[in-house]
Order: structure tokens, then C-alpha cells, then sequence
């Protein structure tokens, strides 16, 4: 479902960065901004500070995906030091000398009808904004997914994207709008009434492969229940 190509250095001040690293045994992510470019490392920087940063030691290592269209450039790379003191913003790594361009290919979107927080992502700071839109998805896939909403959306925008699952647990990623389709719904009470509502398509430019694989494996546990339940009905009782 991936294709890599190894790629030259292809790296601009600005570009938006993910930071995947572990902090006591657990995995986490930091949202950056390359910042800085030199010979032997980057500077990154974030839209606040985040006090994780001070408790990564340095040479631990850490993994770089840097946005691109239809596409990110990935590398292993190492934590360097946080800079400026106590609540920085800006933390350097080591500077890959290769990035490999990752290509994701189509996936088959797969029916399903689940929780999804919507919120724009500030274009300068690649941070959340505002408040959450909560819709339904229309349908997922481990490259994107579908739904349909009444908010302000446009082609082209950048969206954060929140999947609840059990708990505290949730899957978060960002993506880019391929598509809109207007809806239009005449209501049935009032006469001449409309409620307009937009069916929006979304592909995740932002997202790990651990939560590849489970969207997968939710898609995979929503087919077998439905299976389930269409036996069932196939042999109950007849009244």
C-alpha cells in the first residue's frame, strides 16, 4: 500500500514537520515547523510550548515526515537539544542525509458510520483552530475518509481530524479536501424549507502507520459484526 523511492535532500524553511518519538514508554507526536536549516541539523519549531521536549535525552532517536502533495519525505533522525530554555519552542535534530519519498496509493473506502471531530489547521502554525465541528462519517479508509457537514469548508482546506474510540483513546490525523459535493434537503414540516449540507472528501496527508493499521483493523472488526448480524437475521425464526 506504500511505495518509497529513495529522494535527495528536499528540504525548505517552513515546511511542516512530524516528530514521532517515545516519552516514557509511550509514543507521541509533535506537530513542527522547520525553523532553521543547517549543515548538520534542523531547527524545529512549535506553535507552543510543550514540556515534553525537556524530558527527550539527546541522541534518542526520533522519526521526520515532512508534508508534500499526495506524498511525504520520511527519515530516522536523533534528538539534539531543546533551545532557549526552560519552555522552548524551537528544539533541533540531526539533519538526515537522505529522506525516502513515500507514496501513498488509492485505497478502497470502506462504508462506516463513526464520531469524527472537524477543525481547521491554522496555515502558519500547522496548529488546530477553533472550535470542533461533530459530524458522522460516510465512509474510512487508511488514506482518508468521507463526511457530510453544514460548516464552512472549502477545496483545498487543511483539516484536523479527531476518530473517538473507546475511552480515552482516539486517532488523530490531518488531511487536505479533494472533493465537495453541495446537498441541498427539503424539510418535510415547513413548506419550502432547506437545510443545505456539504459531503466533503478528505485525504489524510498526516497520519502513522500504526493508525493505518488500525483503521484497518476497525474496518476489518465493523465487516465481521455485519456479517454476524446478517446471519442472524438469515436464521431466526419466522413468526
Amino acid at each position: 500500500m506504500i511505495a518509497r523511492d529513495s529522494f535527495e535532500d528536499d528540504l525548505a524553511i517552513g515546511d511542516r514537520v512530524l516528530v514521532e518519538t517515545d516519552v516514557y514508554g509511550h509514543a507521541v507526536s509533535f506537530r513542527s515547523i522547520l525553523a532553521r536549516i543547517c549543515p548538520s541539523e534542523l531547527w524545529l519549531g512549535l506553535g507552543s510550548s510543550d514540556r515534553r521536549i525537556e524530558t527527550i535525552g539527546p541522541d534518542q532517536q526520533v522519526q521526520l515526515t515532512i508534508a508534500r502533495t499526495g506524498a511525504a519525505l520520511v527519515s530516522r533522525s536523533a534528538f539534539l537539544r531543546p533551545l532557549g530554555g526552560g519552555k522552548s519552542r524551537v528544539f533541533a535534530v540531526v539533519r538526515p542525509n537522505v529522506l525516502e519519498r513515500v507514496q501513498r496509493r488509492s485505497y478502497v473506502r470502506y462504508q462506516i458510520d463513526l464520531p469524527v471531530h472537524v477543525r481547521h489547521l491554522d496555515p502558519d502554525t500547522w496548529e488546530p483552530r477553533g472550535k470542533s465541528a461533530i459530524t458522522i462519517t460516510k465512509d474510512l479508509s487508511p488514506g482518508g475518509l468521507s463526511f457530510v457537514s453544514d460548516a464552512a469548508i472549502n477545496l483545498g482546506d487543511d483539516l484536523d481530524l479527531t476518530l473517538p474510540l473507546s475511552g480515552l483513546d482516539r486517532l488523530t490525523m490531518n488531511g487536505v479536501v479533494k472533493r465537495l459535493a453541495r446537498q441541498t434537503d427539503h424539510g418535510d414540516s415547513v413548506p419550502g424549507s432547506q437545510t443545505h449540507h456539504t459531503e466533503v472528501a478528505v485525504k489524510f496527508t498526516r497520519i502513522t502507520s500504526l493508525d493505518q493499521d488500525r483503521i484497518v483493523r476497525i474496518i476489518l472488526l465493523a465487516e465481521h459484526h455485519r456479517r454476524l448480524a446478517a446471519m442472524a437475521g438469515q436464521t431466526s425464526p419466522t413468526n
